[in-house]
Protein backbone atom coordinates (compact mmCIF):
# COMPACT_ATOMS: atom_id res chain seq x y z
CA UNK A 1 0.00 0.00 0.00
CA UNK A 2 2.83 2.46 0.82
CA UNK A 3 4.33 2.08 -2.89
CA UNK A 4 1.29 2.90 -4.47
CA UNK A 5 0.62 5.97 -2.48
CA UNK A 6 4.37 7.02 -3.40
CA UNK A 7 4.09 6.76 -7.01
CA UNK A 8 0.32 8.36 -6.55
CA UNK A 9 2.42 11.09 -4.64
CA UNK A 10 5.01 11.38 -7.14
CA UNK A 11 2.63 11.46 -10.40
CA UNK A 12 0.83 14.57 -8.27
CA UNK A 13 4.09 16.54 -7.85
CA UNK A 14 4.90 15.83 -11.38
CA UNK A 15 1.89 17.27 -13.04
CA UNK A 16 2.09 20.22 -10.87
CA UNK A 17 5.57 21.17 -11.46
CA UNK A 18 4.67 20.41 -15.48
CA UNK A 19 1.56 22.59 -14.82
CA UNK A 20 3.82 25.55 -13.14
CA UNK A 21 6.39 25.63 -16.29
CA UNK A 22 3.53 25.35 -19.08
CA UNK A 23 2.00 28.77 -17.24
CA UNK A 24 5.42 30.25 -17.17
CA UNK A 25 6.06 29.42 -20.97
CA UNK A 26 2.90 30.94 -21.35
CA UNK A 27 3.75 33.96 -20.33
CA UNK A 28 6.37 34.25 -21.24
CA UNK A 29 5.05 33.90 -24.95
CA UNK A 30 2.58 36.18 -24.33
CA UNK A 31 5.25 39.25 -23.21
CA UNK A 32 7.39 38.15 -26.18
CA UNK A 33 4.53 38.54 -28.13
CA UNK A 34 3.24 42.13 -26.28
CA UNK A 35 6.59 43.10 -27.51
CA UNK A 36 6.84 42.03 -31.08
CA UNK A 37 3.12 43.32 -31.77
CA UNK A 38 4.29 46.69 -30.32
CA UNK A 39 7.43 46.51 -32.61
CA UNK A 40 6.09 45.52 -35.60
CA UNK A 41 1.76 45.43 -35.43
CA UNK A 42 1.57 48.54 -33.08
CA UNK A 43 1.73 51.31 -35.81
CA UNK A 44 -1.17 50.24 -37.54
CA UNK A 45 -3.24 48.13 -35.45
CA UNK A 46 -2.95 50.50 -32.62
CA UNK A 47 -1.84 49.72 -28.69
CA UNK A 48 -5.26 48.13 -27.78
CA UNK A 49 -5.76 46.22 -31.13
CA UNK A 50 -8.63 48.29 -32.43
CA UNK A 51 -7.35 49.17 -35.46
CA UNK A 52 -7.27 52.78 -35.12
CA UNK A 53 -3.55 53.79 -34.73
CA UNK A 54 -2.58 57.39 -35.90
CA UNK A 55 -1.47 55.88 -38.84
CA UNK A 56 -4.37 54.12 -39.89
CA UNK A 57 -6.67 56.79 -40.62
CA UNK A 58 -4.33 57.16 -44.18
CA UNK A 59 -4.78 53.35 -44.58
CA UNK A 60 -7.00 51.67 -46.88
CA UNK A 61 -8.32 49.61 -46.38
CA UNK A 62 -8.19 49.91 -42.68
CA UNK A 63 -6.20 47.26 -40.17
CA UNK A 64 -8.11 44.58 -38.28
CA UNK A 65 -9.60 45.52 -35.39
CA UNK A 66 -8.29 42.59 -33.12
CA UNK A 67 -10.70 43.68 -30.08
CA UNK A 68 -13.42 42.43 -32.43
CA UNK A 69 -12.00 38.97 -32.66
CA UNK A 70 -13.37 38.54 -36.33
CA UNK A 71 -10.59 38.02 -38.56
CA UNK A 72 -11.13 38.61 -42.55
CA UNK A 73 -8.78 34.82 -43.78
CA UNK A 74 -10.40 32.50 -41.01
CA UNK A 75 -9.26 32.51 -37.33
CA UNK A 76 -7.50 29.54 -36.31
CA UNK A 77 -4.35 30.07 -35.31
CA UNK A 78 -2.68 29.19 -37.97
CA UNK A 79 -4.80 31.12 -40.22
CA UNK A 80 -3.49 34.10 -38.20
CA UNK A 81 0.06 33.00 -38.17
CA UNK A 82 -0.17 32.72 -41.92
CA UNK A 83 -1.34 36.21 -42.69
CA UNK A 84 1.41 37.61 -40.46
CA UNK A 85 4.05 34.96 -42.19
CA UNK A 86 2.92 35.76 -45.94
CA UNK A 87 0.56 38.70 -45.94
CA UNK A 88 -3.18 39.42 -46.63
CA UNK A 89 -2.21 39.46 -50.12
CA UNK A 90 -1.40 35.66 -50.18
CA UNK A 91 -5.04 35.48 -48.84
CA UNK A 92 -6.39 37.24 -51.75
CA UNK A 93 -6.26 40.91 -49.55
CA UNK A 94 -4.54 43.88 -49.55
CA UNK A 95 -0.78 44.25 -50.19
CA UNK A 96 -0.81 47.05 -47.13
CA UNK A 97 -0.77 43.99 -44.60
CA UNK A 98 3.21 42.98 -45.16
CA UNK A 99 4.61 40.02 -45.13
CA UNK A 100 6.73 39.39 -42.15
CA UNK A 101 7.92 35.63 -42.64
CA UNK A 102 11.74 37.10 -43.62
CA UNK A 103 12.02 39.84 -41.05
CA UNK A 104 10.31 37.74 -37.67
CA UNK A 105 11.31 34.70 -36.33
CA UNK A 106 8.78 31.72 -36.28
CA UNK A 107 8.54 31.52 -32.65
CA UNK A 108 7.61 35.39 -32.51
CA UNK A 109 5.18 35.10 -35.12
CA UNK A 110 3.57 32.13 -33.03
CA UNK A 111 3.90 34.57 -29.80
CA UNK A 112 1.89 37.53 -31.87
CA UNK A 113 -0.32 34.97 -32.24
CA UNK A 114 -0.58 34.46 -28.82
CA UNK A 115 -1.01 38.21 -27.90
CA UNK A 116 -3.25 38.89 -30.46
CA UNK A 117 -5.58 36.39 -29.02
CA UNK A 118 -5.91 38.23 -25.39
CA UNK A 119 -6.96 41.48 -27.10
CA UNK A 120 -10.32 40.33 -28.02
CA UNK A 121 -12.92 42.17 -25.74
Amino acid sequence: MRRIETVLLCAAMLILLTTGSEALADDAALAKGKATYKMYCEMCHGESGDGKSAMAANLDPKPRDFTAGDFKYGGTDQDIFDVISNGAKSKGGSQMMAAWGSVISEEDRWAIVKYVRTLKK
